[in-house]
């Protein structure tokens, strides 16, 4: 019965992937806005959709939570991804300080309309097409952009603090994992500095946070799934690829599924961009910047006080619990670091410190567990 329940899981996961990239695939354009007596209607279906996560997290939390405890962990599940929303809604979405020429809700609005297009003057973001395909089919059902990419934004957010819970409880009790829940809350809007608001965090952070579970539980195809289906938010997801190759080795047919992993990591970063580019690939479409941004990256002063506001923000906390971090926890901290920080100086902004926040899961579920762990 669980082997039908997981194939039955995947099937609809990559089912609702393939229908999610239709408006990609056959380049869908935006529709007219609806008449405003329609609009609450369209807009009250996708609140159904985030009510109907919230009720899911509620019956399956409810095995072995008191109904007070899983309503309190839905409420704040629900309340934390409000409030990194909102000040996400404020601080960039209805900023207009990123670009001299227009808003930041213009920039994003026409990005989305060009990476719909896979267009290869939007490279890298026309590789990241999942995100803005979803968005799509919101404003196919009747929603203006904006009113789409906040719902989208909801609806991701909310399984995104939930994978983290989960990701958590693997080391941790009900109060480690909401607490590593609140480290990351405090921390996220430090990574909206400097950025216009792209789509790809929600969908290519959950990805990470999904892919440290299933490294967790050694469920090998969710993982396979899970860094395919995410590399078409970020490609960044696909480098746990070789974290599996690293330190699985012990794992029961092992050169099978590395390699199966491997090619499949491949055919994903590489199939992609042939979609996009239709042929060859230089350095700078890899990421949109040349060979000498790493200098101009590395000088520029901006990034040091949010990188430590962020991928540092709990090493004090790493530090006292460091002795009883579980290994898979300490090998995923070494592993990252270098990983993130070299992809984002060679292929992006230091300053971006959002890119830095699958680390922050990671110290974020270590700092409860020292914390939780030691106050018994």
């Amino acid at each position: 019965m669980r082997t039908l329940h997981r194939t039955l899981t995947l099937a609809l996961v990559w089912t609702l992937t393939a229908v999610a990239i239709l408006p990609v695939v056959f380049k869908w354009p935006a529709p007219p806005a609806p008449a405003h007596r329609f609009l609450d209607l369209h807009i009250g279906f996708w609140y159904l959709v985030a009510a109907a996560i919230c009720w899911s997290i509620y019956h399956k939390e409810r095995v072995s939570l008191s109904r007070a405890q899983t309503l309190s962990l839905v409420f704040l599940i629900f309340l934390l991804t409000s409030i990194v929303n909102q000040v996400h809604l404020f601080t960039v979405d209805q900023s207009s300080d990123y670009f001299r020429s227009m808003s930041n809700a213009a920039w994003q609005e026409a990005l989305n309309d060009i990476v719909i297009q896979r267009s290869p003057l939007a490279a890298p973001h026309s590789y990241r097409f999942l995100p803005n395909a979803i968005v799509r089919w919101m404003q196919l059902t009747g929603l203006d952009y904006g009113t789409a990419r906040d719902l989208y934004r909801l609806i991701f957010g909310l399984l995104l603090f939930y994978a983290i819970y989960k990701y958590a409880r693997l080391y941790t009790n009900q109060v480690g994992g909401i607490l590593a829940m609140l480290f990351v809350a405090a921390v996220y809007p430090v990574s909206f500095e400097r950025y216009a608001g792209q789509l790809t965090d929600p969908i290519s952070h959950l990805s990470f946070a999904l892919a440290f579970i299933f490294l967790g539980t050694g469920d090998f195809a969710y993982l396979l799934s899970t860094l395919v289906i995410g590399s078409l938010a970020k490609e960044t997801v696909l480098a746990m690829t070789a974290f599996f190759v690293l330190f699985s080795r012990r794992e029961k047919g092992y050169r099978l599924k590395a390699g199966l992993l491997s090619l499949a990591t491949l055919a994903a970063f590489f199939g992609v961009r042939l979609a996009v580019l239709h042929g060859g690939m230089s350095y700078l479409q890899v990421s949109g910047v040349p060979p000498d941004f790493i200098r101009t990256n590395w000088a520029d002063s901006t990034w040091p006080p949010l990188f430590l506001l962020t991928a540092c923000a709990f090493l004090p906390l790493l530090a006292l619990g460091w002795k009883e971090t579980p290994l898979l926890l300490k090998r995923q901290i070494f592993f990252l670091l270098p990983v993130l920080f070299l992809s984002g100086l060679a292929f992006s902004w230091l300053h971006e410190t959002r890119n830095f926040m699958p680390l922050v899961f990671v110290s974020s579920v270590i700092g409860a567990r020292y914390l939780v762990h030691n106050n018994r």
